[in-house]
């Protein structure tokens, strides 16, 4: 596994979560992310916690969750709704945002990622993160 840059407080605000996108905000250790439900990000959760999304959104439901899944979680898609040129997010380490997420509130946070994992199990966005056209069928 690549070296991982720890979040800065104060480093360059990330563009603003696109709702229409099913983006989220997450605010950790005073850095506001954007995080992004996209194809590569769930996959990536998926590999390293050995398990599917929607095993994980019931786990998350059930509040059954540890800090270092929750700090996975939450690398995945803040890398995944990093800006182009943020190198400091896109590298960003998960062992920090799980020390982040215990001083943050492990409930909250939870809320939070749960609703992101939510938009990817049910669908309506491309593996890109944008919401797929809508037809006259639904």
């Amino acid at each position: 596994m690549a070296a991982r840059r720890s979040p800065r407080a104060g480093q360059r605000a990330q563009p603003e979560a696109n709702a229409v996108r099913g983006e989220v905000s997450l605010t950790l250790g005073g850095v506001k992310y954007r995080l992004r439900p996209t194809s590569a990000a769930a996959l990536a959760i998926e590999d390293e916690l050995g398990g599917s999304m929607l095993a994980l959104c019931q786990r998350a439901g059930a509040v059954a969750l540890g800090y270092r899944e929750l700090g996975v979680i939450a690398g995945a898609f803040i890398r995944a709704g990093a800006a182009p040129d943020d190198k400091l997010t896109a590298n960003i380490n998960n062992d920090v945002l799980a020390d982040l997420i215990y001083a943050e509130g492990q409930v909250k946070v939870l809320g939070i990622l749960s609703a992101v994992m939510a938009n990817v199990v049910n669908g309506g966005y491309t593996p890109q993160g944008e919401p797929r056209a809508v037809t006259a069928n639904g």
